[in-house]
């Protein structure tokens, strides 16, 4: 099955935000296939169920800026449980809401604190 990055699966969540008519046919097994249409053009993504939920739910452009934005103005609490299969780790921000996702998920959202702390303590 086609892994992809979370990388490719934020310019999917984009494209999807801001697509005019979205379809998306569910295959056998674990993959569906999600069209989205723009005006012009229709983009087409083979993803896992998971990641098509996660990009329906706007993890990766809404959630992962507040999951951001938290790390560095304040704390966030992580939790991992590697016995859960899809959603292993638990991101609690200050507000208290929590927010689900995996390893490589979380790697990449570390990566982006530390990157904009950087960036901070520069100015």
């Amino acid at each position: 099955m086609l892994k992809l990055s979370v990388e490719e699966l934020i310019e999917i969540n984009d494209f999807y935000n801001g697509a005019t008519r979205v379809t998306i046919t569910h295959a056998t097994g674990n993959t569906a296939l999600l069209e989205l249409y723009d005006g012009r053009d229709i983009e087409e993504f083979i993803l896992s169920k998971r990641d098509l939920i996660m990009v329906l739910r706007n993890f990766y452009v809404e959630d992962i800026c507040d999951i951001v934005h938290s790390g560095v103005n304040g704390i966030i609490d992580v939790k991992v449980d590697k016995s859960i299969e899809h959603y292993p780790v638990q991101i609690s921000v200050e507000d208290g809401h929590k927010y689900y996702c995996n390893i490589e998920e979380l790697n990449y959202i570390y990566g982006i604190i530390d990157y904009q702390k950087e960036m901070l303590s520069k100015c």
